[in-house]
């Protein structure tokens, strides 16, 4: 599979900031920002990215 990122920290963050108008748009529930929801969304990015990483 295709899960062999090597991305640093920062790069990881460069990408959330790239992304930030997408999941801010996702994370619009009823009308309304689900600042829980934004933050999960950025957690589950940084976790799968980061995941395959050798210490």
């Amino acid at each position: 599979m295709f899960n062999n990122f090597n991305l640093s920290d920062d790069e990881i963050l460069k990408i959330i900031t790239d992304y930030s108008n997408l999941i801010h748009k996702h994370s619009i529930i009823n009308g309304k920002v689900d600042e829980d929801l934004q933050q999960e969304i950025k957690l589950l990015i940084f976790k799968i990215l980061s995941k395959n990483r050798k210490s």
